[in-house]
């Protein structure tokens, strides 16, 4: 019974509660209260301002003959070979070995030899008798006096070949420093091609260099708009902020190195460093013998210069060695010969001369054996001189021709990274715009694109300097 009674009261308590409860008014939803949009926060950031280009002024006077406007790469080369004091230095050294060989040919050919004075003697003392004296001049007590002219023509008739020998190596010394001329040329040829190309090189890393802090602008102009509409980020417009700042110090070496590699072809071209030289766009041709290693290879073992002149070389010290050989040897000369003598002028006594004469030294007490022995000597340095020539002018070549087939290779794949690199920086640029990408995408895109196109403008530039050597190694004549 108690149980029961406890279990009722139980039950008319939770009745009661329930009746509370659904008497009392539902609960009312809770007000929102209006928030204000957050403000964005303005980053400290220092802007990097665009310095000018440096320019040199130009010199005080330009040769009339250096063009105004842009050149190519052989009109550059044509004002070098014309300009630069290499080549008027070796142009006199031809001059000189020239000279050389008029002196030593000289000796084969007659010569003239006149004289003519006038003698006035006093006697001081004699002895003996008849107390006079005689002869074609005046004569007066104690003196004697008279005019006196003469010419003698000689000609050398045989010497054992030793003056010829002489002569001969004259005149190859003279071929060699003709083709040292060559070798002048064709060396300032590939240098002003080489300083030519890298100065438009760094001219088109200027440009490239340009554009890309054009671009970082673009970027630092898209993170602030988005950082104002309250959808960027701080911390994009810093990084933006700082890829520009890195864009213009980019930019301004580049613009350094330009203006250092124009002051470098105006050196070479043989001019004033300071000269404003522009450059028209240019391209280096093939040989015809491109692919044809074996052909380059033979082309040039006839045509380079070092080899035609270590050729030279070789065929002078064998003359030498000719020459050195017939030293001791007799020598047979003839002469005739005319004079006059007299007191008055024109003298009056007629007098003709003929002639022959003979020197040998049949013992010379080893001079002629150590001529020779030093001939010798040089004959085979000279031919190993030639050896070592003909090695390297094959090592030029076949180095030439494996850099130019890496360039080209550089070249295609320079592109295929410039155009992979371009569709990256389109799609970084398109998420961001669209809120679904970060801006660090779009740093990253835009820094490759900036390798891409550097490596693209000196891949092109590696191009035409490997075609110039290729043309330099096979040794393509240089137009004076």
């Amino acid at each position: 019974m108690a149980r029961l009674w406890l279990v009722l009261v139980l039950a008319g308590t939770c009745l009661l509660v329930s009746e509370a409860v659904a008497q009392q008014p539902p609960p009312q939803p809770a007000q929102a209260t209006p928030t204000q949009p957050t403000p964005p926060i303005a980053p400290k950031v220092q802007e990097t301002l665009l310095p000018p280009p440096v320019e040199l002024p130009p010199p005080s006077a330009v040769p009339p003959d250096i063009p105004s406007g842009p050149i190519t790469a052989d009109q550059a080369v044509q004002i070098a070979l014309k300009h630069q004091p290499n080549v008027a230095a070796a142009v006199a050294g031809v001059a000189a070995a020239q000279g050389r060989t008029e002196q030593a040919r000289s000796a084969l050919r007659p010569t003239l030899g006149t004289s003519a004075g006038y003698t006035h003697t006093k006697v001081l003392a004699s002895t003996g008798g008849g107390g006079g004296f005689s002869g074609g001049g005046g004569r007066s007590a104690g003196s004697i006096s008279g005019f006196q002219a003469s010419a003698d023509v000689r000609q050398l008739i045989y010497d054992a070949g030793h003056t010829r020998s002489l002569v001969n190596q004259a005149a190859s010394q003279q071929q060699g420093a003709a083709r040292n001329l060559d070798r002048v040329r064709a060396d300032l040829v590939l240098q002003v091609k080489q300083a030519f190309y890298t100065y438009m090189q760094d001219q088109r890393l200027v440009a490239v260099n340009e554009a890309n802090v054009r671009a970082q602008q673009d970027h630092l102009a898209l993170a602030r708009a988005r950082l104002d509409a309250g959808v960027g980020l701080p911390s994009d417009v810093v990084r933006a902020e700082t890829a520009v700042a890195d864009a213009i110090l980019n930019l301004t070496l580049a613009r350094n190195a330009a203006s250092n590699s124009r002051v470098q072809l105006a050196q070479l071209m043989g001019l004033d460093g300071r000269t404003p030289i522009q450059t028209a766009d240019s391209s280096e041709p093939l040989p015809a013998e491109e692919e044809d290693v074996a052909a380059l290879v033979n082309l040039a073992l006839q045509h380079r210069p070092e080899v035609l002149q270590a050729q030279a070389a070789v065929q002078a010290s064998e003359y030498a060695l000719k020459a050195a050989r017939t030293t001791n040897t007799p020598a047979v000369a003839a002469s005739v010969g005319v004079a006059t003598s007299g007191a008055s002028f024109p003298p009056g006594n007629q007098l003709l001369s003929i002639g022959a004469s003979v020197s040998w030294d049949p013992f010379d007490g080893g001079f002629t054996a150590g001529r020779v022995k030093e001939a010798q000597a040089n004959l085979e340095a000279a031919q190993a001189q030639l050896t070592s020539a003909q090695q390297a002018v094959i090592s030029d070549v076949s180095q030439a021709y494996l850099n130019l087939k890496g360039a080209e290779q550089r070249v295609a794949t320079a592109q295929a990274e410039v155009a992979n690199a371009q569709e990256s920086v389109r799609l970084a640029e398109g998420r961001y715009r669209g809120g679904v990408g970060i801006f660090l995408d779009v740093v990253d895109a835009q820094a490759a694109l900036l390798t891409a196109n550097t490596n693209a403008v000196n891949a092109q530039a590696a191009l035409n300097v490997a075609r110039a050597a290729l043309a330099h190694a096979i040794g393509t004549r240089a137009a004076p």
